[in-house]
């Protein structure tokens, strides 16, 4: 298997900086569940039984998040509408602000990501955030990979002993909350030889107009609005069609704060620049 990376550009805070970031952690704590930014889990979960929502919720509950509850359109809408529902709810489940909704525009810049089987390239402008990409059986399988098994001894190629800056960075994106800006993604999906490859973006500082779907419009189909989910609330995951047996697994991220990176290559910012799969 071709080692993939994942290259995430940041900039350097000054000491003033460090400090009021390590006040918004603590402060944050007491109305989250789970394991936040820039905290980092102790290990990858491992749940098995093919990544579909029974794994994914026994990670959760070993995180101290309670369960995936799905909206009652979920079967209807389309794998990159899913996608970005499910992340949107491993966000606000552990008390972060949802991501607004998908710009048509990014959504293309995902698509093409996806049918290339690649991390998707970044839009003109000032932005940050950065892109995520998967193969895998199904947008829940894929949740799997990204948020449960990114760290070491999962499926994130360059997360080793000797290079451990480079785990849990697809979990970092999807639980991205560096900017007070909202956030506004872009999805992409593609099949190929039975796999589903998904690429996606998570961009503070990109225009909020034009959404193809957003989540304020999705609420409507939840029985109660979704918040921070924490383990033991009287509520019930719904059932969900199991998924099957993953074979292989790739992913590859970009992060950025420059205005013109594109590519998991591009190394155009300011910061350090750390190569993981």
């Amino acid at each position: 298997m071709p080692k993939l990376a994942l290259t995430r550009h940041l900039t350097a805070l000054g000491a003033a900086g460090c400090l009021l970031l390590a006040i918004g952690a603590n402060a944050a704590d007491a109305a989250t569940a789970g394991v936040v930014p820039p905290r980092n889990p102790a290990g990858d979960c491992n749940a098995g039984g093919g990544g579909g929502l029974a794994a994914i919720n026994s990670c959760r509950a070993a995180e101290g998040v309670g369960p995936l509850i799905l909206p009652r359109n979920f079967s209807s809408l389309t794998p990159v509408q899913q996608g970005f529902v499910v992340i949107n709810l491993e966000r606000v489940n552990r008390g972060l602000p949802a991501i607004v909704g998908l710009s048509a525009p990014l959504n293309s810049l995902a698509a093409a990501g996806a049918s290339a089987g690649a991390d998707p390239n970044f839009p003109a402008g000032g932005v940050s955030g950065g892109g995520i990409w998967a193969g895998a059986y199904s947008v829940l399988q894929a949740d799997y990979l990204w948020m449960y098994v990114d760290g070491p001894g999962g499926n994130n190629l360059d997360c080793t002993s000797g290079n451990s800056a480079g785990c849990w960075g697809h979990r970092d994106i999807i639980l991205w909350d560096r900017s007070s800006a909202p956030l506004v993604s872009g999805g992409g999906f593609a099949t190929a030889g039975g796999t589903d490859s998904l690429a996606y973006l998570v961009l503070s500082g990109y225009s909020a107009s034009n959404l193809a779907f957003t989540w304020a419009g999705e609420l409507r189909y939840f029985s109660s609005k979704p918040g921070v989910e924490p383990l033991g609330k009287t509520t019930r995951a719904q059932h969900h069609k199991k998924t099957k047996r993953r074979r292989h697994h790739r992913t590859q991220a970009t992060v950025t704060s420059s205005s013109s990176s594109s590519s998991s290559s591009s190394s155009s910012s300011s910061g350090p620049s750390i190569t993981v799969g």
